[in-house]
């Protein structure tokens, strides 16, 4: 008899629901995969909500952008029943069923074999917020931003939490943007410097503060940090959550130098995700862990937490036990 298991189906377009299915055998050069974690990221809530063009396949679809898991069945070189493994990205529930499915299929372009004692719940606490940060990071180091000033803005979501903890650990002093002040405190216990207020912009070219920034939320927030970048800084930008319009002065890139290097963790490379995973489970210990997560929910949950993300009410990072 075939195994059944759980799986959250959206039928439409901010449509969805948990659903039985049944295990099919798996498909030439994919890998089976029986789902322990997968994470809630604002990405998902736009995808689960409909509130976002996040999905790009057919309905039925199961979304999650995150899994960890352990291996059932491979039809896929280099993996075998067993393997512990971590896809974060990828276009896994984009283009690909998600990990909101207690077992699901994944082509194994993007997935990561967990080889250095990383356990599948603390490799989906990290998820793609975690890698999205370490990225952020490496784009900074390779810039020559290795010690200084470096600004996080939207650090009470997952990216900015993570930037926090990351560059403090290494030694950076950390300035945390954040609007929402009941979180100050445990930003600041992250590490931060110093905590202030949602950064607006104000003119063209503005006191030089930061040697680097890492850039979580785009919009007016982007705008205004280029213009308080010191010479030849850089900075290193993930996310749209205040907006995907830039509206920016040439000055900060011709007067100062300044970098705006994009961030994609989705299509990372694999090299650069091996050395960021390598250094995640160093910089953060389980420990740690608690101090990022939220909550941890089952299946049937997905769906509140991400219209809470959506209103701006569920911030931080969500851990999805697929278990429950």
């Amino acid at each position: 008899m075939p195994q059944s298991y759980k799986s959250l189906v959206l039928t439409g377009s901010g449509i969805c629901a948990v659903e039985s299915r049944d295990q099919s055998v798996v498909k030439k050069g994919m890998v089976m995969i029986s789902v322990e974690y997968s994470g809630v990221n604002y990405k998902d809530a736009l995808a689960v909500t409909g509130t976002g063009k996040v999905v790009r396949a057919a309905y039925p679809f199961v979304p999650g952008i995150d899994l960890s898991g352990t291996v059932i069945n491979s039809d896929a070189d280099g993996y075998r029943s067993g393997d512990q493994v971590v896809l974060t990205g990828g276009r896994l529930g984009e283009l690909y069923h998600g990990g909101y499915s207690q077992i699901q299929e994944v082509h194994p372009d993007f997935l990561i074999k967990l080889d250095h004692g990383l356990s599948t719940r603390k490799a989906m606490v990290i998820g793609t917020a975690g890698m999205t940060a370490i990225l952020s990071l490496m784009a900074l180091e390779a810039h020559g931003i290795h010690h200084g000033t470096v600004l996080v803005t939207g650090a009470s979501g997952a990216v900015g939490m993570f930037a926090v903890k990351i560059l403090s650990e290494l030694g950076y002093t950390v300035i945390a943007s954040c609007a929402s002040s009941h979180l100050w405190n445990k930003i600041s216990n992250l590490g931060a410097s110093e905590v202030i207020d949602r950064i607006l912009p104000t003119r063209p070219l503005d006191h030089a503060l930061y040697d680097g920034v890492v850039d979580t939320v785009g919009g007016m927030a982007l705008s205004a940090v280029l213009a308080q970048v010191k010479r030849h800084g850089c900075v290193a930008a993930s996310g749209n959550v205040a907006g995907a319009e830039l509206n920016a002065s040439v000055y900060p890139f011709i007067l100062r130098g300044v970098t705006l290097a994009g961030i994609d963790s989705n299509t990372a490379l694999i090299k650069d995700r091996l050395t960021g995973w390598k250094r995640l489970d160093t910089l953060i210990s389980e420990s740690d862990l608690q101090q990022f997560l939220m909550a941890t929910i089952a299946l049937e949950d997905i769906e509140s937490v991400c219209q809470a993300k959506i209103r701006g009410k569920a911030p931080g990072n969500f851990l999805v036990d697929l278990s429950r």
